[in-house]
């Protein structure tokens, strides 16, 4: 028989509609409904219990450790910290230095799986001091989550300009810098104090929007530098073939694609006007990155916009309103695909460095 003293301490949390599990909760910590929450809470009224509320930043802390419904929250993004956290060691450790990795290369990598990591830290302090009984602490969090998920997309951003247009040293700087004032444009937006009220939650999700398509335009300008997808060499790698009889061999070999010129070299005038002395081998290699490429970023952005889709129309507990309060939820499913999204793009940079490694640089995309 358990002791008066746990029972004491034990409550009983609906998990749907159907099944009650026992949770042994620190004294002085209770879960209330979504009614009894003071208004700050009150983000999504599909779920209806399992909050925390009323806390001193002590017992926020000792909350880590029970079931609420932000406890999938917290430790989905404090386990997306350990996991950012030993990708950089190893990375430092073993995987550049075998890759014969460049000082620049440490440097991206560094601040990409920094950016990470701080954006996973922000994220659980928001989720685990939320419920602070000082409205303007919990508000404090909130701002710092909003910096973190700003922080997070910049540490996307470097590392694709930077791979991108490696071989370009104008554009890659061009964009670096368009970049950070971005990010620094979209702290000065969260400073306002209008920036965390509801009033501004429609524009909120648009500047978070309008920073992360912004992506698009280096995307589209580094396929206009390459060629354009209508150029005649982009349909020579699809094809395999050139109606001028010019062979291009297919290799498989680790997930890339290879492309061997076979004939004497020849100028694509026709192709690319700006850059005539440019000779069909180079333009070879640079659409071969451009296939690794684009792929690996239309991934990146399609796990972007179902995440932005779930944790803006709040599905599926709309559709089930308290029946996924402590799992399942759209903030949780949220939290799991930046995880995944941050991990992608991660091992996408470990992809493309290897290309650039391995492919030199063409010399019309030096001076385009």
């Amino acid at each position: 028989m358990p002791s008066a003293k746990v029972l004491k301490n034990t409550q009983y949390i609906e998990l749907g509609s159907y099944q009650y599990w026992p949770v042994l909760v620190p004294r002085g910590i209770r879960l209330y409904t979504y009614e009894q929450v003071p208004g700050f809470l009150r983000e999504n009224p599909y779920i209806t219990d399992g909050y925390r509320a009323y806390l001193t930043s002590r017992l926020c802390i000792k909350s880590l450790f029970i079931l609420s419904n932000e406890t999938v929250n917290i430790w989905s993004h404090l386990l997306g910290f350990f996991l950012f956290f030993t990708l950089g060691v190893y990375d430092m450790v073993a995987v550049l230095p075998m890759a014969g990795a460049s000082r620049e290369d440490y440097v991206i990598y560094s601040i990409s799986l920094f950016c990470f990591q701080v954006c996973m830290l922000c994220s659980v302090g928001y989720h685990l001091f939320c419920c602070h009984r000082s409205e303007k602490n919990s508000r404090r969090w909130m701002a710092l989550d909003y910096a973190g998920v700003s922080i997070g997309t910049l540490g996307c951003y470097v590392p694709g300009v930077f791979y991108a247009f490696y071989c370009n040293n104008y554009w890659r700087q061009v964009y670096l810098v368009m970049v950070l004032a971005m990010t620094l444009a979209e702290f000065f937006a969260q400073i306002h104090p209008l920036y965390l009220t509801k009033k501004w939650q429609k524009l909120r999700s648009v500047i978070f929007c309008s920073v992360v398509a912004y992506g698009l335009i280096p995307t589209i300008h580094w396929i206009w530098l390459s060629g354009g997808f209508s150029s005649e060499i982009v349909q020579w790698s699809v094809l395999m073939k050139s109606k001028e009889g010019t062979v291009v061999n297919r290799q498989q070999g680790r997930g890339r694609l290879t492309l061997t010129v076979t004939r004497r070299e020849r100028r694509l005038d026709h192709v690319f006007r700006s850059n005539r002395r440019a000779p069909l081998a180079q333009i070879a290699k640079e659409v071969n990155a451009r296939w690794v490429f684009i792929p690996r970023v239309l991934i990146l952005y399609l796990l972007a916009t179902v995440a932005f889709i779930f944790y803006v129309s709040k599905v599926p507990e709309r559709y089930f309103p308290g029946q996924l309060n402590y799992i399942g939820s759209s903030h949780q499913i949220w939290h799991i695909l930046v995880v995944l999204m941050f991990y992608w793009w991660h091992q996408s940079a470990l992809f493309i460095t290897n290309y650039r490694h391995s492919h030199p640089c063409p010399d019309y995309l030096q001076h385009a």
